[in-house]
């Protein structure tokens, strides 16, 4: 299969193109960056593949995209372009391309609408692929398939630098996209309650969560993350009672996201401040300064990914619980080989998506039209592929009495 690959600059488009060339059954991986794309051509170096070949794009440009993505069988997206997610569907479409993105920042209603163009074109289009949601999704499916009925869904996440912060020399890192965590803090916590969604304050109802070592407790708290949403629309007759996301931060970085935040740093904020004059959006001035820091000196940052998933419910006339833990384990074989092919930060969400753009490829997905990955990916299927490339999973099932 021919793969194209937006967003390669990225920490994510990173270690989607790692997982695509670890695929003997993948041919030719096109990847493309407008954002920064000599940071690009370091990435495509490093790997030195001859089945990698590099293209300057802007994915959001649906002409050209459409030119661009023309003999490629998946689109995967990793681009952060918010407001041009339904310009690159459009490409793919037009392409005749099967295409996938990593989130969709709110454009998903645009992008359901092209269901049936997809599907008379036998194309299949998934949205919002990334860890979560995608695999957070996938991973409530895995437990329901298990149950007779769902009564609730929880998500515990907790995304740590288990380095200590006396150990760096640089004051900040950060596991996913920054915008993303300095808009996600600052927001309403979403929660599905009483046939309803509901919104409550931000970070709301915490408590302190038992994840495996090195990260150990952490406190989490709620998210806008969509899962109740997703979920609750997905399956309407499902009859939850209950669905909701936690994520938690190491202590450090949970501090000083918050006191980002609080200080009018969020990346939402649009609004301009007046500094002597000029005006400017506090969060451009903090990403910049960002931009800026220097190299680290002493230790690197060495971020885990943990995901759990609880799904309560019942089986055989007997409450149930089931949980399915899936992390990128510290002393894994895997995360040494993807940090050695120059990996960094919470990289797993490229790798959930690429791993379910190959399905794509493999015809592995069988339903054609624009669908949420919880409403077209085999769970089962999916699950086991994670395990396969070396993530860390385990299941357990226990009865409530």
């Amino acid at each position: 299969m021919k793969v194209s690959l937006t967003g390669g600059s990225g920490i994510q488009g990173m270690s989607g193109m790692i997982y695509l060339l670890e695929q003997d059954d993948v041919e030719e991986v096109q990847v493309s960056d407008a954002y920064n794309v000599a940071r690009l051509k370091e990435r495509v170096d490093r790997l030195d593949d001859k089945r990698l070949v590099m293209i300057n794009l802007d994915c959001t440009d649906q002409n050209i995209a459409s030119k661009a993505f023309k003999g490629y069988d998946v689109v995967i997206n990793c681009a952060y372009t918010p407001g041009g997610y339904l310009a690159t569907t459009r490409a793919a479409l037009e392409a005749n391309a099967n295409y996938l993105d990593l989130t969709s920042m709110g454009q998903e209603p645009e992008q359901l609408a092209l269901h049936d163009e997809f599907r008379n074109k036998g194309l299949t289009a998934v949205l919002d692929m990334g860890t979560a949601p995608g695999l957070s999704n996938i991973m409530a499916v895995y437990c329901m398939n298990r149950l007779d009925k769902t009564d609730s869904i929880d998500y515990y996440w907790g995304i740590a630098d288990v380095v200590p912060p006396q150990e760096h020399t640089r004051p900040l890192y950060w596991g996913f996209g920054f915008d993303g965590i300095m808009s996600l803090i600052a927001r309403p916590s979403l929660v599905y309650e009483n046939g309803k969604l509901q919104e409550l304050e931000p970070r709301a109802r915490p408590v302190l969560y038992g994840f495996k070592e090195p990260i150990g407790s952490l406190m989490v708290a709620g998210l806008p993350h969509p899962e109740p949403r997703m979920l609750s629309q997905s399956f309407p007759d499902a009859g939850f009672k209950h669905i909701m996301f936690r994520e938690g931060f190491d202590e450090d970085s949970a501090m000083k996201y918050h006191f980002l935040r609080d200080l009018g740093f969020n990346s939402n904020r649009t609004e301009p401040v007046d500094v002597k004059g000029t005006k400017v959006i506090p969060f451009d001035v903090l990403l910049a300064l960002l931009e800026q820091l220097p190299a680290e000196k002493k230790k690197p940052a060495h971020i885990i990914s943990e995901g759990n998933c609880v799904v309560q419910g019942w089986k055989n006339g007997k409450k149930h619980e089931m949980k399915i833990m899936i992390r990128t384990a510290p002393d894994s074989e895997m995360h040494r080989r993807y940090t050695r092919k120059g990996a960094f930060g919470s990289y797993r969400t490229g790798i959930c998506g690429a791993m379910a753009g190959v399905m794509l490829g493999r015809g592995l997905i069988e339903k054609k039209g624009v669908y949420r990955p919880e409403r077209c990916v085999p769970a089962d299927i999916y699950i086991q592929e994670q395990a396969k490339v070396g993530m860390e999973v385990e299941v357990v099932e226990k009865v409530i009495l």
